[in-house]
C-alpha cells in the first residue's frame, strides 16, 4: 500500500469529481420552443426557448449576455392566457463563434418565479411530456 502522502493527490481529485458531479442538474431539460421577451442594455429582443426546465430556460440568441447579467423576461406559454413576467440570470453563455454544433444562446435560471408560474412551466413540461396536471 502506498503512504497516505502518495495518495493525497488522488483522494482530492476523487473529491473534486464527486462534488462537481453533485452540482451537475437535477432538474430534466426539455426541448421546447417558446417566444421570450427580454431587455438587453438598450434593445427589447425577442427571441425563442431552445429548451425549458424547471429551473429556467436556453435562450437561443447570436447576442448572449454576460455571465452573471441579471435581467427582465417574458414567456409566453401557448395554452395561457397571461405569460410569465420574471427575472432571469446568465448562468452560462454558448457564443456563436465557439458553438460548433450547439446552438449559440445563454442558459438563464428562473431568479424569481412566484408559485403560480412555477406551476404553469410545470405544467408546460408536463403537457410536452404527455401526462397531465390539474389545473
Amino acid at each position: 500500500r502506498p503512504p497516505r502522502s502518495t495518495l493525497f493527490p488522488y483522494t482530492t481529485l476523487f473529491r473534486s469529481a464527486a462534488l462537481k458531479l453533485s452540482e451537475r442538474r437535477v432538474v430534466a431539460r426539455l426541448p421546447i420552443r417558446v417566444m421570450v421577451e427580454y431587455q438587453a442594455i438598450e434593445d427589447f429582443l425577442i427571441d425563442y426557448t431552445a429548451n425549458v426546465s424547471l429551473g429556467g430556460i436556453f435562450i437561443q440568441t447570436a447576442e448572449p449576455m454576460a455571465v452573471g447579467t441579471t435581467f427582465k423576461l417574458r414567456l409566453s406559454i401557448p395554452t395561457r392566457q397571461r405569460p410569465i413576467d420574471t427575472v432571469g440570470v446568465v448562468r452560462w453563455t454558448v457564443p456563436p463563434e465557439e458553438s460548433g454544433p450547439l446552438i449559440p444562446g445563454m442558459g438563464v435560471q428562473f431568479d424569481e418565479l412566484n408559485p403560480t408560474d412555477l406551476r404553469a412551466v410545470h405544467r408546460l413540461l408536463a403537457a410536452w411530456e404527455g401526462d397531465a396536471l390539474p389545473e
